[in-house]
């Protein structure tokens, strides 16, 4: 029998066609992992053909239909998502079959020829990194690698407020007294929680007396800074398309609020 050669192969001609949504996808996610995030499966391709040439990219904290069809506007078609596409954590799709809303979004991503890569793992500390530096609070945080900020002396309703303008939030929910000043570690900023479990932690915290406060975000509001943040980045490891950032669509909206008084009001006074 003939030994097997050791010889190297033959090198590969350079690339000089499109860069496909596979070859980027894999350069992501290698870069990813550089950059201090987790190797979990999580992050993949989970909508649209691989083998399409890419013409630009989009990240979206939601690849939602609105997203979809912004990223469509933008002449994008591989979409960088932080979030799952399909309404599940990990993108199962065996609960969906003959559902009505699954085949017309998949349908809309084969007409537009996109592709969908879930990076939420690899993206953690991305999302941290850029929700600081649109609040600014980068400078104000405790020690490297954790989400703990010391901030100027403020109340509980000031910091909402200023908030909520930054991020355009126009749902922020908000427990605690408004007039509350900080201090140690006294307020939690995050995007939503179970209310039977942290929400209901802090009211009853405050019912006993301590003097703390919660900021609910909504996910999407949450996680855009991060995303935002994932764009700049990607244009450092990207340079034959353009990449673009898809702004969040706040799903919410609320009704005016009635204080005792019966006066309309936007928040406690």
């Amino acid at each position: 029998m003939p030994q097997r050669s050791l010889a190297a192969p033959p090198a590969r001609p350079p690339h000089d066609g499109p860069v496909t949504a596979l070859q980027l996808a894999d350069r992501i996610l290698a870069e990813a992992i550089k950059d201090g995030g987790a190797m979990l499966a999580a992050d993949r391709i989970v909508a649209g053909d691989p083998t399409t040439a890419v013409t630009g990219i989009a990240t979206v904290a939601m690849a939602s239909i609105d997203a979809l069809r912004a990223a469509v506007a933008k002449r994008c078609n591989l979409i960088v998502s932080y979030d799952p596409i399909f309404w599940s954590d990990d993108d199962r799709l065996d609960h969906l079959k003959g559902n009505r809303l699954f085949a017309i979004k998949r349908d809309f991503i084969r007409a537009h020829g996109l592709v969908v890569l879930d990076l939420h793992d690899r993206w953690q500390g991305g999302i941290d990194t850029g929700m600081a530096r649109l609040l600014g609070r980068e400078r104000y945080r405790r020690s490297a690698g954790h989400p703990c900020y010391e901030l100027p002396h403020t109340t509980l309703l000031a910091l909402a407020t200023a908030i909520r303008t930054t991020l355009d939030d126009r749902t922020l929910r908000v427990v605690g007294d408004p007039a509350l000043l900080n201090g140690a570690a006294d307020v939690v900023l995050c995007g939503y929680s179970h209310e039977w479990e942290a929400v209901e932690y802090a009211q009853d915290m405050i019912a006993t007396g301590a003097k703390k406060g919660m900021l609910l975000l909504g996910e999407a509001k949450s996680v855009d800074g991060g995303i935002r943040y994932c764009a700049t980045w990607l244009s450092t490891i990207v340079h034959e398309v353009p990449v673009e950032h898809v702004p969040a669509l706040e799903p919410y909206w609320c009704l005016p609020w009635h204080g005792a008084t019966g006066q309309t009001r936007e928040r406690p006074t």
